[in-house]
């Protein structure tokens, strides 16, 4: 049975981390925001979902019952966060905040996918907070695949255009996605799509990156990411 929130355990959540999600929400709404907006959402909301990790048994809750609100994910993304479907990212181990900001932005159209952009204007802002707890505290595992010959080629290429916002590491910081261990397919398909300005994904930093790279690059990239840890 899915659970929700009572009106004491809110009381409990603090009060800053619901302004932060106001915020974020109005920030959503924001077709197209600078990166000093972004970073600075993004520096409200990270606090905030750390604030509910200090209460273990309040966390463990929220955790359970984002557990039981990935029925309809599991379809794809797997029971435990590895993707079971092509071209499907891996969830397990992700940022949560970067996952309640994907959700916001399926949900006001400035990321669309069919099956996830309903799902997102399904879940309630508590939902999305608890999926992205309970994804977050899955363990990861790389993917393995692409090219081992392009692994050389990818490693120069992120180290110069990657690892600023995701990490040396791939496993992102300040906010952004987690990349490492990535499946190669999805890692080349969102390239793409930043790249060709599809209107599926928006993001003019990325886009900005995804222009530069040839496709041989883009493999070489995504191959690098899905043999990290």
């Amino acid at each position: 049975m899915i659970m929700t929130l009572s009106i004491e355990t809110l009381r409990r959540i603090p009060a800053l981390l619901l302004l932060g999600f106001t915020v974020g929400m109005a920030y959503a709404q924001s077709p197209a925001p600078d990166l000093a907006t972004q970073q600075s959402i993004i520096h409200e909301l990270e606090p905030r979902i750390d604030a509910l990790k200090s209460d273990p048994k309040q966390l463990a809750q929220m955790i359970d019952e984002g557990r039981s609100r990935t029925i309809l994910c599991r379809t794809c993304h797997g029971k435990e966060g590895i993707a079971v479907k092509e071209m499907v990212p891996n969830l397990a181990g992700q940022n949560p905040v970067y996952i309640v900001d994907q959700f916001q932005r399926f949900g006001d159209g400035r990321r669309y996918d069919y099956l996830m952009s309903g799902l997102a204007k399904s879940f309630s802002d508590e939902d999305k907070i608890k999926i992205a707890l309970f994804y977050s505290t899955l363990k990861p595992q790389a993917s393995h695949d692409g090219d081992p010959a392009l692994i050389p080629e990818g490693e120069k290429l992120f180290t110069t255009i990657c690892s600023e916002c995701h990490g040396k590491d791939g496993h992102g910081q300040k906010g952004y996605a987690r990349l490492a261990g990535q499946r190669t397919d999805y890692v080349v398909k969102m390239l793409k799509e930043f790249r060709d300005r599809t209107g599926r994904r928006s993001n003019p930093w990325m886009t900005a990156v995804a222009f530069k790279l040839s496709e041989q690059q883009m493999q070489a990239v995504a191959s690098y990411i899905a043999n990290l840890e």
